[in-house]
């Protein structure tokens, strides 16, 4: 696969991905809840990251349960293994099924950094038991469309632009349901959140952080200007200023039985 841009050893990208954590686990949950999930399921997270969410996965399925967490690089999840939960790692575009079939298999916002990220979902679909669910969290750009002021909102469709050059689809979101369903899967439920937040807001933060991770390459790269950088950095600590740039696309289904 091509170099992931928000590499784990950028200044700042531990405190962006806890941050990610706090917005996004949540409503990852909630949305686990549905399908059921409960004591003595075997669990699959591709791309765990910190491990926060396969943490509460081992809470959920109890000691006969199991979940492991992989990640292509393991760093952030040091110390959190033992009892119910490994931590591997695994490139789910090359590698086979880490284990027996599962119960659930999770994955959250990887599938749009990878190119592969179609016979991904084909791999996933594969590796769940009969009647298994899978559970896909993904994002999708369109509330950028609304972003004001103008310079904002050009700013937002450079930056998909760029991202489309890494190989980045930032339209996913909207495009998993119909994998699903070619795959076979039944009950498929598809919805995305879209979060309004204001300058200095914990999404904000997330942002900020995310931006200034790749400013360099926004600028060398895609031509965003330092001054329309510098206006988002001061637009995101503005408490009055309230804006909206990404849905978060829950998808979930199961295997038929």
């Amino acid at each position: 696969m091509p170099e992931y841009v928000w590499q784990h050893d950028l200044k700042g990208e531990r405190h962006r991905l806890r941050l990610m954590s706090d917005l996004l686990d949540p409503s990852s949950r909630f949305h686990l809840l549905r399908t059921g999930v409960t004591t003595g399921w075997r669990c699959l997270e591709i791309g765990a990251g910190n491990g926060s969410l396969s943490q509460w996965l081992a809470q959920r399925v109890g000691p006969a349960g199991h979940v492991i967490a992989t990640d292509i690089r393991t760093d952030l999840m040091e110390g959190i293994a033992g009892g119910n939960l490994d931590v591997r790692q695994f490139d789910v575009v090359h590698d086979e099924r880490p284990g027996a079939p599962y119960d659930l298999i999770a994955i959250r916002a990887l599938l749009h950094h990878l190119p592969e990220r179609r016979a991904v979902v084909t791999k996933m679909a594969r590796w769940l038991k009969p009647g298994g669910w899978l559970f896909i969290q993904e994002p999708d750009f369109y509330p950028t469309w609304t972003v004001e002021p103008p310079s904002q909102k050009h700013l937002w469709e450079t930056f998909i632009q760029w991202a489309a050059t890494h190989h980045i689809d930032f339209y996913v979101g909207r495009k998993i349901p119909a994998w699903l369903q070619t795959e076979g899967l039944l009950d498929i439920s598809s919805e995305g959140h879209a979060i309004l937040y204001n300058g200095g807001s914990a999404f904000a933060q997330w942002w900020d952080c995310g931006i200034r991770e790749v400013a360099d390459k926004l600028q060398s790269e895609g031509g965003v200007s330092q001054a329309t950088l510098d206006e988002l950095f001061t637009l995101y600590r503005d408490p009055t200023y309230w804006t909206t740039t990404i849905a978060f696309t829950v998808t979930i289904a199961h295997s038929p039985t």
